[in-house]
């Protein structure tokens, strides 16, 4: 190599030696500079919160992947009061107030733009940010959950729930005979059975599709392929810069093959249903061909209608099976609730046929009560449920927050806050119940913060559904059958016990697991 070319491969060398240090040192002053920017001059710089929380999006990532955000979020508020930092341009309010001016009819918010990761091919009702596309698309899918409607799916429910009492005479094991009249059961995983009903009940009520994941476990495979898949899309809602150069299907491996799966059977599925006229069958899918938007006259779409009955089963099987799951764990861990239920679903009903949708089912007061405090202790989305502030900033009790600001309320944190819930981790169904007689409001519950199924303008649109598919399931299931915990004594019910908190893992569904059971039936065949 002569002179001139050592020369030249040393320049060369030297300038790209520069651009390195150059570059890396631009990085590292961006890198410094945003974080001197969010710690001091962010518009939520003021807001307590934890440390990392105020550098990255990271910190509520991690939680999301643990299944805990909905405690830690609790946690936070316990340390740092009502009002937390819990991203760079996050903040989470603990207060009634902030529950109605975030999510009232009327608020300056939009939905969570990380939300679209929920469905990236057509936005549906749970992931659309237009206000006005929106309200178009809910007052059409809200005619499929009236009363009048909910009488039409009814059948599907009421079958779906025969079979199920019939596994449970079983110990819930299909092969077996049925256990006779005063004789205990095996141990049964409710949480397992229940995710099973809940899913035959919303696929049979959406798709008019008969799946028997209760009696057989061919297509029990699309239940965990939505809880892995969930594990990914709730880390992503916290953090999708994770989306940056698909780092998420390296982190998510697991994830991916489960939302695969997924999407496999509910294309199954829709190829099916599609296939099939409008009228023939009396399910969710047909109803909403046939409605259209009572102001504009418009019908939803083929895609539309696809991504919204999805979404039913996702969202409306896990609400349902969590709800349920929740209210066999309380009413079989506090004796003197389970006694007033026992009496008064007995006393309500004559026969097995009179349990339905209707006015007898309504004045199960009690029974009502219970579910309610269950989702209050328990709810199956327990952590925040994030808004965007729109141009002009919001004032959020009494508190300004610029435009853009990410901000919400936890769920989990707001029914466990003890300035509006004495003693707030006791089970006490007391506090929603009214006699079915009586006149007026509930107890507290005109004026408590509750919400398992959001408030407001996008609350959900599915609470009729499940609130008649949970009361019915508990009707029959006291009506039909004696319950006790598997490990418990067989005099259980003449002790006073207060039970724990039924824990859940929130992964935008809710994992969980028990409680487990024995049951007795009552009567012969």
């Amino acid at each position: 190599m002569d002179f001139r070319q050592e020369a030249f491969l040393r320049a060369v060398t030297a300038r790209f030696q520069l651009i390195t240090v150059t570059l890396v040192a631009a990085v590292g002053f961006a890198i410094l500079g945003a974080i001197v920017y969010r710690a001091v001059f962010h518009p939520l710089s003021k807001y307590p919160g934890p440390f990392l929380a105020k550098f990255t999006n990271l910190y509520s990532a991690w939680h999301a992947w643990k299944g805990d955000i909905h405690l830690d979020i609790y946690r936070c508020h316990q340390k740092y009061g009502n009002r937390v930092r819990y991203a760079p341009n996050r903040l989470i309010i603990n207060t009634d107030g902030a529950l109605r001016d975030i999510y009232g009819h009327h608020s300056n918010v939009v939905k969570f733009r990380n939300y679209e990761v929920l469905s990236k091919q057509a936005a549906n009702l749970l992931t659309l940010r237009d206000k006005t596309q929106h309200g178009r698309r809910r007052r059409v899918i809200s005619q499929a959950f009236s009363e009048n409607s909910l009488r039409i799916f009814e059948p599907k429910i009421l079958s779906r729930v025969d079979r199920f009492c019939d596994l449970m005479r079983r110990g819930n094991e299909p092969s077996k005979d049925r256990v006779p009249a005063g004789h205990w059961t095996g141990p049964i995983d409710m949480a397992h059975a229940f995710n099973n009903l809940a899913f035959d009940i919303m696929t049979s009520v959406s798709f008019d599709s008969e799946f028997d994941t209760m009696g057989s476990p061919e297509y029990r495979y699309a239940m965990q392929a939505i809880e892995d898949s969930n594990v990914r899309l709730g880390v992503l809602i916290q953090a999708p810069e994770l989306n940056f150069a698909k780092m998420d299907r390296k982190l998510f491996p697991k994830a991916l093959v489960g939302r695969y799966k997924f999407v496999k059977f509910i294309r199954m599925v829709l190829a099916k249903r599609l296939g099939a006229t409008k009228t023939a069958s009396r399910d969710i899918f047909s109803f909403l061909q046939q409605c259209k938007d009572p102001t504009t006259g418009k019908e939803l779409s083929t895609a539309e209608l696809s991504t919204e009955t999805a979404t039913f089963i996702v969202a409306g099987a896990d609400t349902s099976s969590t709800s349920m799951s929740a209210v066999s764990h309380y009413l079989t861990g506090s004796s003197s609730c389970y006694r007033r239920v026992v009496e008064e679903v007995r006393s309500t009903f004559l026969s097995v046929d009179e349990i339905r949708m209707g006015p007898k089912l309504n004045s199960c007061a009690f029974l009502r009560a219970c579910i309610d405090e269950s989702l209050r202790m328990s709810p199956p989305g327990g952590s925040a449920l994030w808004r965007e502030v729109e141009d002009g900033g919001a004032l959020i009790d009494g508190t300004f927050i610029p435009e853009r600001t990410e901000i919400a309320v936890g769920v989990y944190s707001i029914h466990h806050s003890p300035a509006y819930y004495n003693d707030p981790f006791c089970y006490d169904p007391d506090r929603w119940y009214r006699p079915a007689d009586s006149k007026g409001a509930r107890n507290e519950s005109s004026r408590l913060p509750y919400m398992p199924f959001s408030v407001g303008a996008r609350s959900c649109v599915g609470k009729p559904l499940a609130i008649a598919q949970i009361m019915i399931v508990f009707a029959r299931l006291i009506w039909e059958f004696d319950l006790r915990r598997a490990d418990s004594d067989f005099d259980w019910m003449e002790k006073d016990c207060t039970p724990t908190e039924y824990a859940l893992r929130d992964h935008l569904t809710a994992w969980k697991e028990g409680p487990i059971l024995s049951i007795r039936p009552r009567f012969s065949d």
